[in-house]
């Protein structure tokens, strides 16, 4: 049980760091372009990576993926694990809140990098914040706890969307919600986070 308990969260960890870290990435690459050397649109949409260099990122990415997943298995008493978990999950969920409200606002409704690159440099720094920083709990804080309540707000609340659209006769696609239901998806995992939290302090996870 210990050992599929380290091999599920570094299995985990490896996956959100590796899209934290290439979004990240992709993100201070595109402020760069667009912001610090001010490439016109004409030539930065030339700048496009062709077919070849495309493959060579997924492989990219599916190398890191696993040498990170190696680390954290290895290292695993070592490293702050819950506290990356904690950071990039935390970014991931501010970066769909901030697209969230653009969207019910309605202030920004076509596309921009702004609103859909930019943010996943604010993601990726989440989650370094999170494996530095974030290390203990307080009296007010599980970090243990908001990471599995967190956890499983995901699962429950993506679960019952995914089930309402069943019962519904809707269900199309198990990855693309319409706005009200990321937002319940959203919601889910704030409160399940807090609950969890709260279920942490008092059991000491």
């Amino acid at each position: 049980m210990i050992w599929f308990k380290r091999i599920l969260i570094s299995l985990v960890a490896a996956i959100m760091a590796t899209i934290s870290i290439g979004r990240g990435i992709q993100g201070i690459y595109t402020f760069y372009l667009k912001e610090i050397v001010q490439v016109p649109s004409t030539e930065a949409a030339s700048s496009v990576p062709d077919f070849g260099l495309l493959v060579f990122l997924i492989y990219s990415e599916l190398l890191l993926m696993l040498l990170l997943f190696i680390i954290f298995i290895v290292f695993y008493e070592r490293l702050n694990m819950f506290g990356l978990l904690l950071g990039a999950g935390f970014g991931f969920w501010l970066v769909h809140l901030l697209k969230l409200f653009v969207q019910w606002t309605g202030t920004n409704p076509s596309y921009s990098e702004l609103l859909y690159v930019y943010p996943n440099i604010i993601a990726f720094f989440c989650m370094l914040t999170g494996f530095f920083f974030i290390k203990h709990d307080t009296k007010r804080f599980s970090l243990a706890g908001t990471v599995a309540g967190a956890a499983f707000g995901i699962l429950i609340s993506y679960g019952a969307v995914i089930v309402y659209r069943w019962m519904d006769n809707t269900l199309t696609s198990f990855l693309y919600f319409d706005l009200k239901e990321t937002t319940a998806v959203m919601i889910g995992i704030s409160i399940f986070a807090f609950v969890g939290n709260k279920v942490g302090k008092k059991r000491r996870l």
